[in-house]
């Protein structure tokens, strides 16, 4: 598979903290220190000719909504060639842990995840690729990843009725937790460790046709 990048292309990475990674924290400016900064260093170091540039419009706390609010300026006005979306885990989150105001029900979510898709389709001529949210835990039958799995699947259905790529890293956890348990990806099921982040990162690269 040849990588899907064209030269000088500008790359944009939406979504919430797992994106953010502390991006505006002046020690990790501007890419943070997650997995966008390490598809940087990895996609500079294996590709330096192209000269891509990466973007991050990550949100601590963000869900769907908050992607909403703030399409305008941080997708339509960045105009990227390329835009991953990878949103959902907070909106299912909220159901368990925090304000239960915040949680999203489903057909809300996929109402307003199609507007953004709609949106961004009308207005720029980006890429569009969706990055379906993951829950580090073992179990199928855990009561956050069985609510998770109607969102995930939700997203698939997304893909397929705008013919556009989705990532998955579900199954990348799942299978990365055959050998490591979760807390060496995830400190709390979510957010990823050093080692969780760089899995990540090669999760979406391998499926944009990265090869090491």
């Amino acid at each position: 598979m040849t990588l899907i990048f064209k030269p000088k292309s500008l790359i944009e990475f939406i979504g919430n903290s797992i994106t953010d990674s502390h991006r505006t924290d002046p020690a990790h400016q501007p890419l943070g220190n997650g997995y966008v900064q390490n598809i940087h260093l990895l996609l500079q170091t294996g590709y330096p000719e192209l000269q891509l540039k990466i973007i991050n419009r990550g949100v601590s706390g963000d869900r769907v909504t908050s992607l909403e609010a703030r399409w305008k300026t941080d997708v339509l006005e960045v105009n990227p060639d390329y835009l991953f979306i990878n949103i959902g885990i907070n909106d299912v989150w909220r159901f368990f842990v925090g304000p239960q105001e915040e949680a999203l029900a489903l057909p809300k979510f996929e109402n307003i995840y199609r507007q953004l898709i709609n949106n961004a389709k009308a207005h720029i001529q980006a890429q569009i690729i969706l990055v379906s949210p993951y829950l580090a835990v073992n179990d199928p039958s855990d009561p956050f990843r069985k609510r998770l799995a109607a969102y995930q699947q939700t997203i698939d259905h997304l893909g397929d009725a705008f013919d556009l790529a989705v990532i998955h890293l579900q199954p990348a956890f799942d299978w990365a937790m055959l050998s490591k348990p979760s807390p060496y990806w995830t400190a709390d099921r979510v957010h990823p460790t050093p080692e969780g982040n760089m899995l990540i990162a090669l999760t979406i690269l391998r499926a944009a046709g990265f090869s090491l």
